[in-house]
């Protein structure tokens, strides 16, 4: 009984990973691959668009004593205050 368990074990071991390498994918049994190529063709020039930084933002990464003040500030804003005895 042990032996014909373990070789329909070993047979479906084989079949899944059949399955998962896409053996049976020209019968429509194949896995699914995560790809949506149907997005692709819906695009309406993808190439048009572009990122708009805020006015605030631009300034600050224009200035360079703002972003060397920056980092220094949010990390002492960040970090807990120590408490020792």
């Amino acid at each position: 009984m042990a032996r014909w368990s373990i070789a329909a074990l070993v047979v479906l071991n084989l079949a899944l990973g059949a399955w998962n390498f896409g053996v049976f994918a020209r019968w429509g049994w194949g896995p699914d691959d995560g790809r949506e190529p149907e997005r692709l063709s819906q695009q309406i020039r993808p190439e048009a668009i572009t990122l708009q930084v805020p006015a605030e933002a631009a300034s600050e990464a224009a200035s360079p004593a703002a972003s060397d003040a920056a980092p220094s500030a949010s990390a002492a804003a960040s970090s807990p205050p120590s408490t020792r005895p």
